[in-house]
């Protein structure tokens, strides 16, 4: 008798834990967040989900295969796929990727877009022309375009610009504590972002702009309470 007790007792306890994973897989939206860059995005949406305490298990921020933006949607799309097959669908999936020179970002958003229309869960984070204009936001507004020039990319114009900021002088792609050193102007930074795709929109530009703003409130959003 001790030991049938046992048995129910320990199925009741298992029972209890199994309610317990659905009650909290309920309540937590999963996500999936693929990056174009290898180190400096994941490392600051790293950085980000730790500061709010949000779980690996919750916000998934997966490695890049390829460094182009249509990699970025293929690996996504297979990581959906393959979580889907096995029962548990990720709620949204975020596509980070940067215009710069890529030939394509267009086709890359494009299929981002198909995907959600055909009932898949997918956003595409985009900058223009790359991640650091978000980060520049956090020291001021601005709207000014930026173009290559000699041997810099446009890309690397943002940079420039990035390592005239205070504390960034010796800034490069991959650095970590970046999210720690900006906490402080992240409200100022998400301010500053809103204006900027206002002034996109009403000016026809793309040219600086980011969506790196929509998805840090998406996360804020992901906390627990």
């Amino acid at each position: 008798m001790g030991s049938d007790d046992l048995f129910h007792k320990r199925k009741a306890r298992a029972g209890a834990e199994l309610q317990r994973q659905k009650r909290e897989r309920a309540r937590n939206k999963r996500v999936l967040i693929v990056c174009e860059g290898t180190k400096t995005e994941p490392h600051y949406l790293r950085e980000l989900l730790d500061d709010l305490h949000i779980s690996p298990q919750v916000v998934r921020v997966a490695p890049n295969k390829g460094n182009s933006p249509d990699c970025v949607v293929a690996h996504a799309l297979a990581l959906y796929d393959e979580d889907a097959v096995a029962g548990d669908a990720f709620d949204r999936v975020y596509c980070v990727f940067d215009r710069d020179r890529h030939t394509t970002f267009d086709a890359a958003v494009q299929h981002t877009q198909a995907l959600s229309v055909a009932g898949k869960p997918f956003v595409a984070v985009t900058s223009t022309p790359c991640f650091e204009v978000w980060l520049l936001l956090h020291f001021g507004y601005s709207d000014q375009p930026f173009h290559a020039a000699g041997k810099k990319s446009v890309g690397d114009q943002v940079v420039t610009a990035l390592k005239t900021k205070p504390g960034f002088a010796k800034y490069g792609k991959g650095q970590k504590g970046v999210y720690g050193q900006l906490k402080g102007a992240l409200a100022d930074a998400l301010t500053h972002a809103q204006r900027l795709r206002k002034h996109c929109a009403a000016s026809a530009s793309i040219n600086p702009a980011t969506d790196v703003d929509e998805l840090v409130k998406a996360i804020q959003a992901l906390q627990t309470k």
